[in-house]
């Protein structure tokens, strides 16, 4: 995963990791990844409470039009997405060999986020199992910024969601400050979907690289005549004007970006419909036979979720960065 850092990443390590030191940096809350194909997030509170969603593929985006998970325990907020999946099709509940990949940086989490998945597929009498996902990526460069994992990957959905966030400035936040920051511009974020994002933080990129250095630049120059106690009336008009540029250069940049994204969102709700409609015969029979499924499938299917031959997959095509954008969905369903 390519990433456009303004200066080095060790320099960044050394600053992160003295601004931490008077930081609130307890674990409050934790970022799991779920990838079925659809691909999602969540993150949770103390309490294992859903806090914040998003989608990390186009049919991650399809699966959470309409479904809030936001408030919900982290077993309800399984079970929502396992029987979405199932009535989409993305799960085919005949299949014998379902795989969620289940990815969390903190292991406690992970194993109960899997348990609470090989239940729902119990529950179902259906051959489903979580395996642990690892992102050895994101690890490696989440030990050279000084932070965990889940803190980092907090860090970029942040930034995919404020436009004049840099990394810097994200990495020196607290996780409840960046949560604030992605459910605050959630519903504006929906609005550039996925298929869009790419170009959309490509050109964001182009205009950060165009006012940032020149921001910059006065700020210091502002500094060196403030601390020569001159007059810096004009540099600071000066800053304010270039500021509001870039300030309304983003917003119409945005606003662009929306106007094809609620094509493309509305576009979504009816594919979603469609793929409801599509499978409701075969969903429906099986929610009539899961009572007898479960019983006689019980120990059939505790076989299966203890065999450790699935090996994870140790990347994370669809972890976003800034620069990159999130990934297209994979094609076909997991049957």
């Amino acid at each position: 995963m390519k990433k456009i850092i303004s200066i080095t990443s060790v320099a960044l390590a050394l600053v992160i990791g003295f601004f931490l030191l008077g930081c609130d940096t307890s674990p409050t809350l934790d970022y799991v990844t779920i990838d079925i194909n659809p691909s999602i997030d969540m993150v949770l509170d103390r309490n294992e409470n859903v806090v914040a969603t998003s989608a990390l593929n186009k049919d991650g985006e399809i699966l959470l039009l309409n479904l809030e998970l936001e408030g919900e325990p982290v077993e309800d907020a399984i079970e929502d997405i396992i029987d979405e999946s199932i009535d989409l099709g993305y799960i085919d509940p005949d299949s014998e060999e379902i795989v969620v990949e289940v990815g969390s940086e903190n292991e406690r989490i992970r194993e109960r986020v899997r348990e609470n998945v090989n239940n729902a597929f119990q529950e179902r009498g259906m051959f489903g199992k979580a395996i642990a996902q690892e992102n050895t990526e994101l690890i490696e460069e989440a030990e050279t910024l000084g932070v965990t994992p889940g803190f980092l990957r907090m860090a970029y959905r942040a930034i995919d969601a404020d436009d004049t966030l840099t990394l810097e400035t994200a990495l020196t936040m607290t996780q409840k400050e960046l949560i604030t920051i992605i459910n605050d511009k959630k519903d504006e974020m929906k609005m550039v979907a996925s298929e869009q994002k790419m170009e959309f933080f490509a050109e964001r990129t182009l205009l950060q690289e165009t006012y940032l250095p020149q921001i910059q630049a006065l700020e210091a120059e502002i500094a060196e005549i403030e601390a020569a106690e001159g007059d810096a009336t004009e540099k600071i008009a000066e800053l304010e004007a270039l500021r509001t540029e870039f300030h309304d250069a983003m917003s119409e940049l945005r606003l662009a970006y929306q106007a094809d994204g609620e094509a493309l969102r509305q576009e979504n709700q009816l594919q979603k419909q469609t793929r409801r409609q599509e499978h409701q015969a075969e969903v429906d029979a099986f929610r009539n036979q899961m009572e007898q499924r479960r019983r006689e499938r019980k120990s059939a299917i505790e076989e299966y979720q203890e065999d450790p031959t699935t090996e994870p997959d140790t990347t994370e095509p669809t972890t976003t960065s800034p620069e990159t954008g999130g990934n297209d969905s994979q094609q076909g369903s997991n049957s």
